[in-house]
């Protein structure tokens, strides 16, 4: 057999047999929507996780400072335009937010599943809705209030742990 036939063969029919299982092997049920899977937690940040409680203490902090300023800068700025656009400062408020939760989930080995870290993840999520869906600009602004509210209580809580 010429070896492009063997390819296009390989490439038309052969891949639904590769695809195949062989007998005694189990094939994985594929994620179907709206069906929740064994393992619901979100999944880990890109960014790998603290060394230990000092270490995140950091993190949280600079990402805190970051939102801090943030909302600093959006000052009275309305949360949408005209045309319905979400602003600059406010973009930059929700983007800070977001580094929040991915500083949040870089969580140190000794904290994970420590209710401390599970509350402050999950306020953290639930708190960046509202600035994804600007209503209002009291809506935007309480919402980032309450997410630099809940980074300030977890590092605080987490620097007393380490003892810095």
């Amino acid at each position: 057999m010429k070896p492009i036939l063997a390819l296009a063969l390989l490439a038309g029919l052969g891949g639904a047999a590769l695809a195949q299982s062989s007998p005694g092997q189990t094939q994985a049920t594929p994620p179907q929507p709206g069906r929740p899977q064994a393992d619901a937690s979100p999944p880990a940040s890109p960014q790998p996780a603290a060394t230990d409680l000092r270490d995140y203490a950091r993190i949280l902090q600079e990402a805190e400072d970051q939102l801090r300023q943030a909302i600093q800068r959006s000052g009275s700025e309305p949360a949408s335009n005209q045309q319905k656009a979400m602003t600059p400062a406010r973009m930059d408020m929700k983007a800070a937010a977001q580094r929040v939760h991915g500083a949040v989930r870089r969580v140190p080995r000794e904290l994970r599943g420590d209710a401390l870290y599970e509350d402050a993840e999950r306020a953290v999520r639930e708190g960046i809705t509202p600035l994804s869906m600007p209503l209002s600009l009291e809506d935007t602004d309480g919402a980032a209030q309450r997410v630099l509210g809940t980074v300030e209580k977890l590092r605080a809580e987490v620097a007393r742990r380490a003892g810095a």
